[in-house]
């Protein structure tokens, strides 16, 4: 739904406003994080939109599984501000704890969840969101997810240089705490 909105008001001429989305219900358990500040890298704003810690098991369809100690999952919101398409990659995003440590995506999670797999395209003013899993240790404290983002330009004459969006930095992270 949130992608059809994008997509309909892409040709909808030049003025500015904002989107008025119906809320929507965060799943059983989450905790939403509506206060929580984005980050923009080069074209593509990424947002931090819920949250859910210390869940004991991912259940799906066709199977179950139970983490090594706690599973995290993070809704993200994508949004390309862009005239190009930007790639996103659910692999290389890193879950931040309080000690510094880093745990990419659990693959087992992903799977059974069905989340989302392989690098994912977002069209020109498009906006997406999915969740994304990670298996952290029992009593670990989440701090940050650290979102590897495309820098790359839409703007003609950065495209023939190959350059990327000016200041852009990438990594980012986002505070979930």
């Amino acid at each position: 739904m949130l992608a059809a909105l994008a997509l309909a008001a892409a040709g909808c001429g030049s003025s500015r406003h904002d989107y008025k989305i119906p809320p929507q219900p965060a799943p059983s358990g989450e905790t939403a994080l509506s206060g929580k500040k984005g980050a923009t890298i080069g074209e593509v704003a990424y947002t931090a939109i819920g949250l859910h810690t210390r869940l004991g098991e991912v259940i799906g369809s066709h199977g179950s599984w139970v983490p090594h100690g706690q599973y995290v999952r993070v809704r993200i919101l994508m949004v390309n501000h862009g005239r190009e398409r930007h790639d996103f990659d659910p692999g290389r995003q890193l879950l931040v704890t309080a000690d510094g440590k880093t745990y990419g995506p659990s693959t087992d999670a992903m799977q059974i969840s069905r989340g989302v797999s392989g690098t994912q395209t977002l069209a020109s003013q498009e906006l997406r969101a999915f969740d994304l899993w990670f298996d952290v240790p029992k009593n670990a404290t989440i701090r940050a997810l650290r979102v590897f983002g495309d820098a790359s330009s839409s703007k003609l004459a950065d495209q023939l240089k190959g350059a990327k969006v000016a200041g852009a930095k990438n990594p980012v992270d986002l505070p979930l705490k």
